[in-house]
């Protein structure tokens, strides 16, 4: 059962392990629309279930194990079976670039089951199953083997996607070239997302032609050029936004959108819901939030990638 939700914010009480919860979740329940800063976990043990992240539905069979980022607007209907959700906050002790790099990669979920990810999947349930064995058992320093099992989750995941043998072609010496050049470049996105980016700028700094650049950028992430930058910038607004003093103007500004008009629509399409309601989510009665900032602004209206 969820335990608090603070408007459609979960508040996570990390009680046996300052930065892991686990739930053995058994009730007939849904979970409505809410969303946290913590990574969830979910591994369906008896009957399949499904989930809907920022508006799009995924199937869980059972043994799936599903990756759901921080910030992602999610809704778990009800249906009867027994599923282990974990809730893990890396943000208090583990911060790395190339953390953020995976997490980037998965927005805003990923699913490992054994048809899509065959090499991993086993170590993977058998981590979570690990976990749900430690959690539960009364060895000593458990969030430690627990949080050490969830980094290994999530450099399997990392690992198997970036050597995805189809990925590139070509022989295996230029398929890790291409790999490394755009993990780099990503990661120089993810840092710079708020300052001007342009396809022709990232083409020319990995090395490619503006066509060729474009179609291997969408085949290493998942997404276009701009789609990707999109959502880093949508990330970063998320952050912003936890802060009621900061006005949704502001918050577009400062997280690199031109127009508060086109941050207000790419939010929604991310998301499934306005920047405001998104921070009503945080704020719901506690601090009350200024509105007038979605439908006016002094922000020159521009074209925004």
């Amino acid at each position: 059962m969820m335990p608090h939700l603070d408007g459609t914010r979960e508040i996570v009480d990390f009680q046996e392990c300052p930065t892991v919860l686990l739930y053995k979740n058994v009730e007939y329940e849904e979970y409505p629309k809410h969303w946290h800063t913590s990574t969830e976990i979910i591994m369906p043990e008896k009957n399949g279930y499904q989930v809907i992240c920022n508006g799009k539905t995924y199937e869980l069979s059972v043994g799936d194990i599903m990756i759901i980022a921080p910030g992602v607007v999610h809704t778990i209907p009800a249906k009867k079976g027994i599923r282990y959700i974990f809730l893990v906050n890396f943000s208090n002790s583990f911060t790395s670039k190339s953390f953020d790099s995976i997490l980037s990669l998965i927005q805003p979920a990923i699913i490992v089951s054994p048809e899509f990810y065959p090499s991993i999947y086993q170590m993977c349930h058998d981590l979570i199953t690990g976990s749900v064995d430690e959690y539960f058992g009364v060895e000593p320093f458990k969030e430690i083997a627990i949080y050490h099992n969830m980094l290994k989750l999530f450099l399997l995941v990392g690992r198997s996607y970036a050597s995805q043998s189809d990925l590139f072609s070509g022989p295996p010496a230029k398929q890790q070239e291409y790999i490394q050049k755009f993990m780099t470049l990503c990661e120089y996105i993810n840092n710079n997302c708020t300052e001007e980016l342009s396809v022709d700028g990232a083409a020319a700094m990995a090395g490619f032609s503006k066509f060729h650049f474009s179609r291997l950028f969408k085949k290493f992430t998942g997404n276009t050029f701009y789609s990707y930058v999109n959502e880093r910038r949508i990330a970063h607004a998320t952050l912003l936004l936890l802060n009621s003093e900061i006005s949704i103007t502001d918050v577009a500004i400062n997280s690199g959108f031109n127009s508060i008009s086109s941050f207000n629509r790419i939010f929604k399409i991310s998301k499934g819901c306005t920047p405001t309601e998104f921070r009503k989510m945080y704020n719901s009665e506690n601090h009350p939030v200024q509105q007038s900032d979605d439908t006016e602004s002094s922000i020159t209206e521009k074209a925004v990638i």
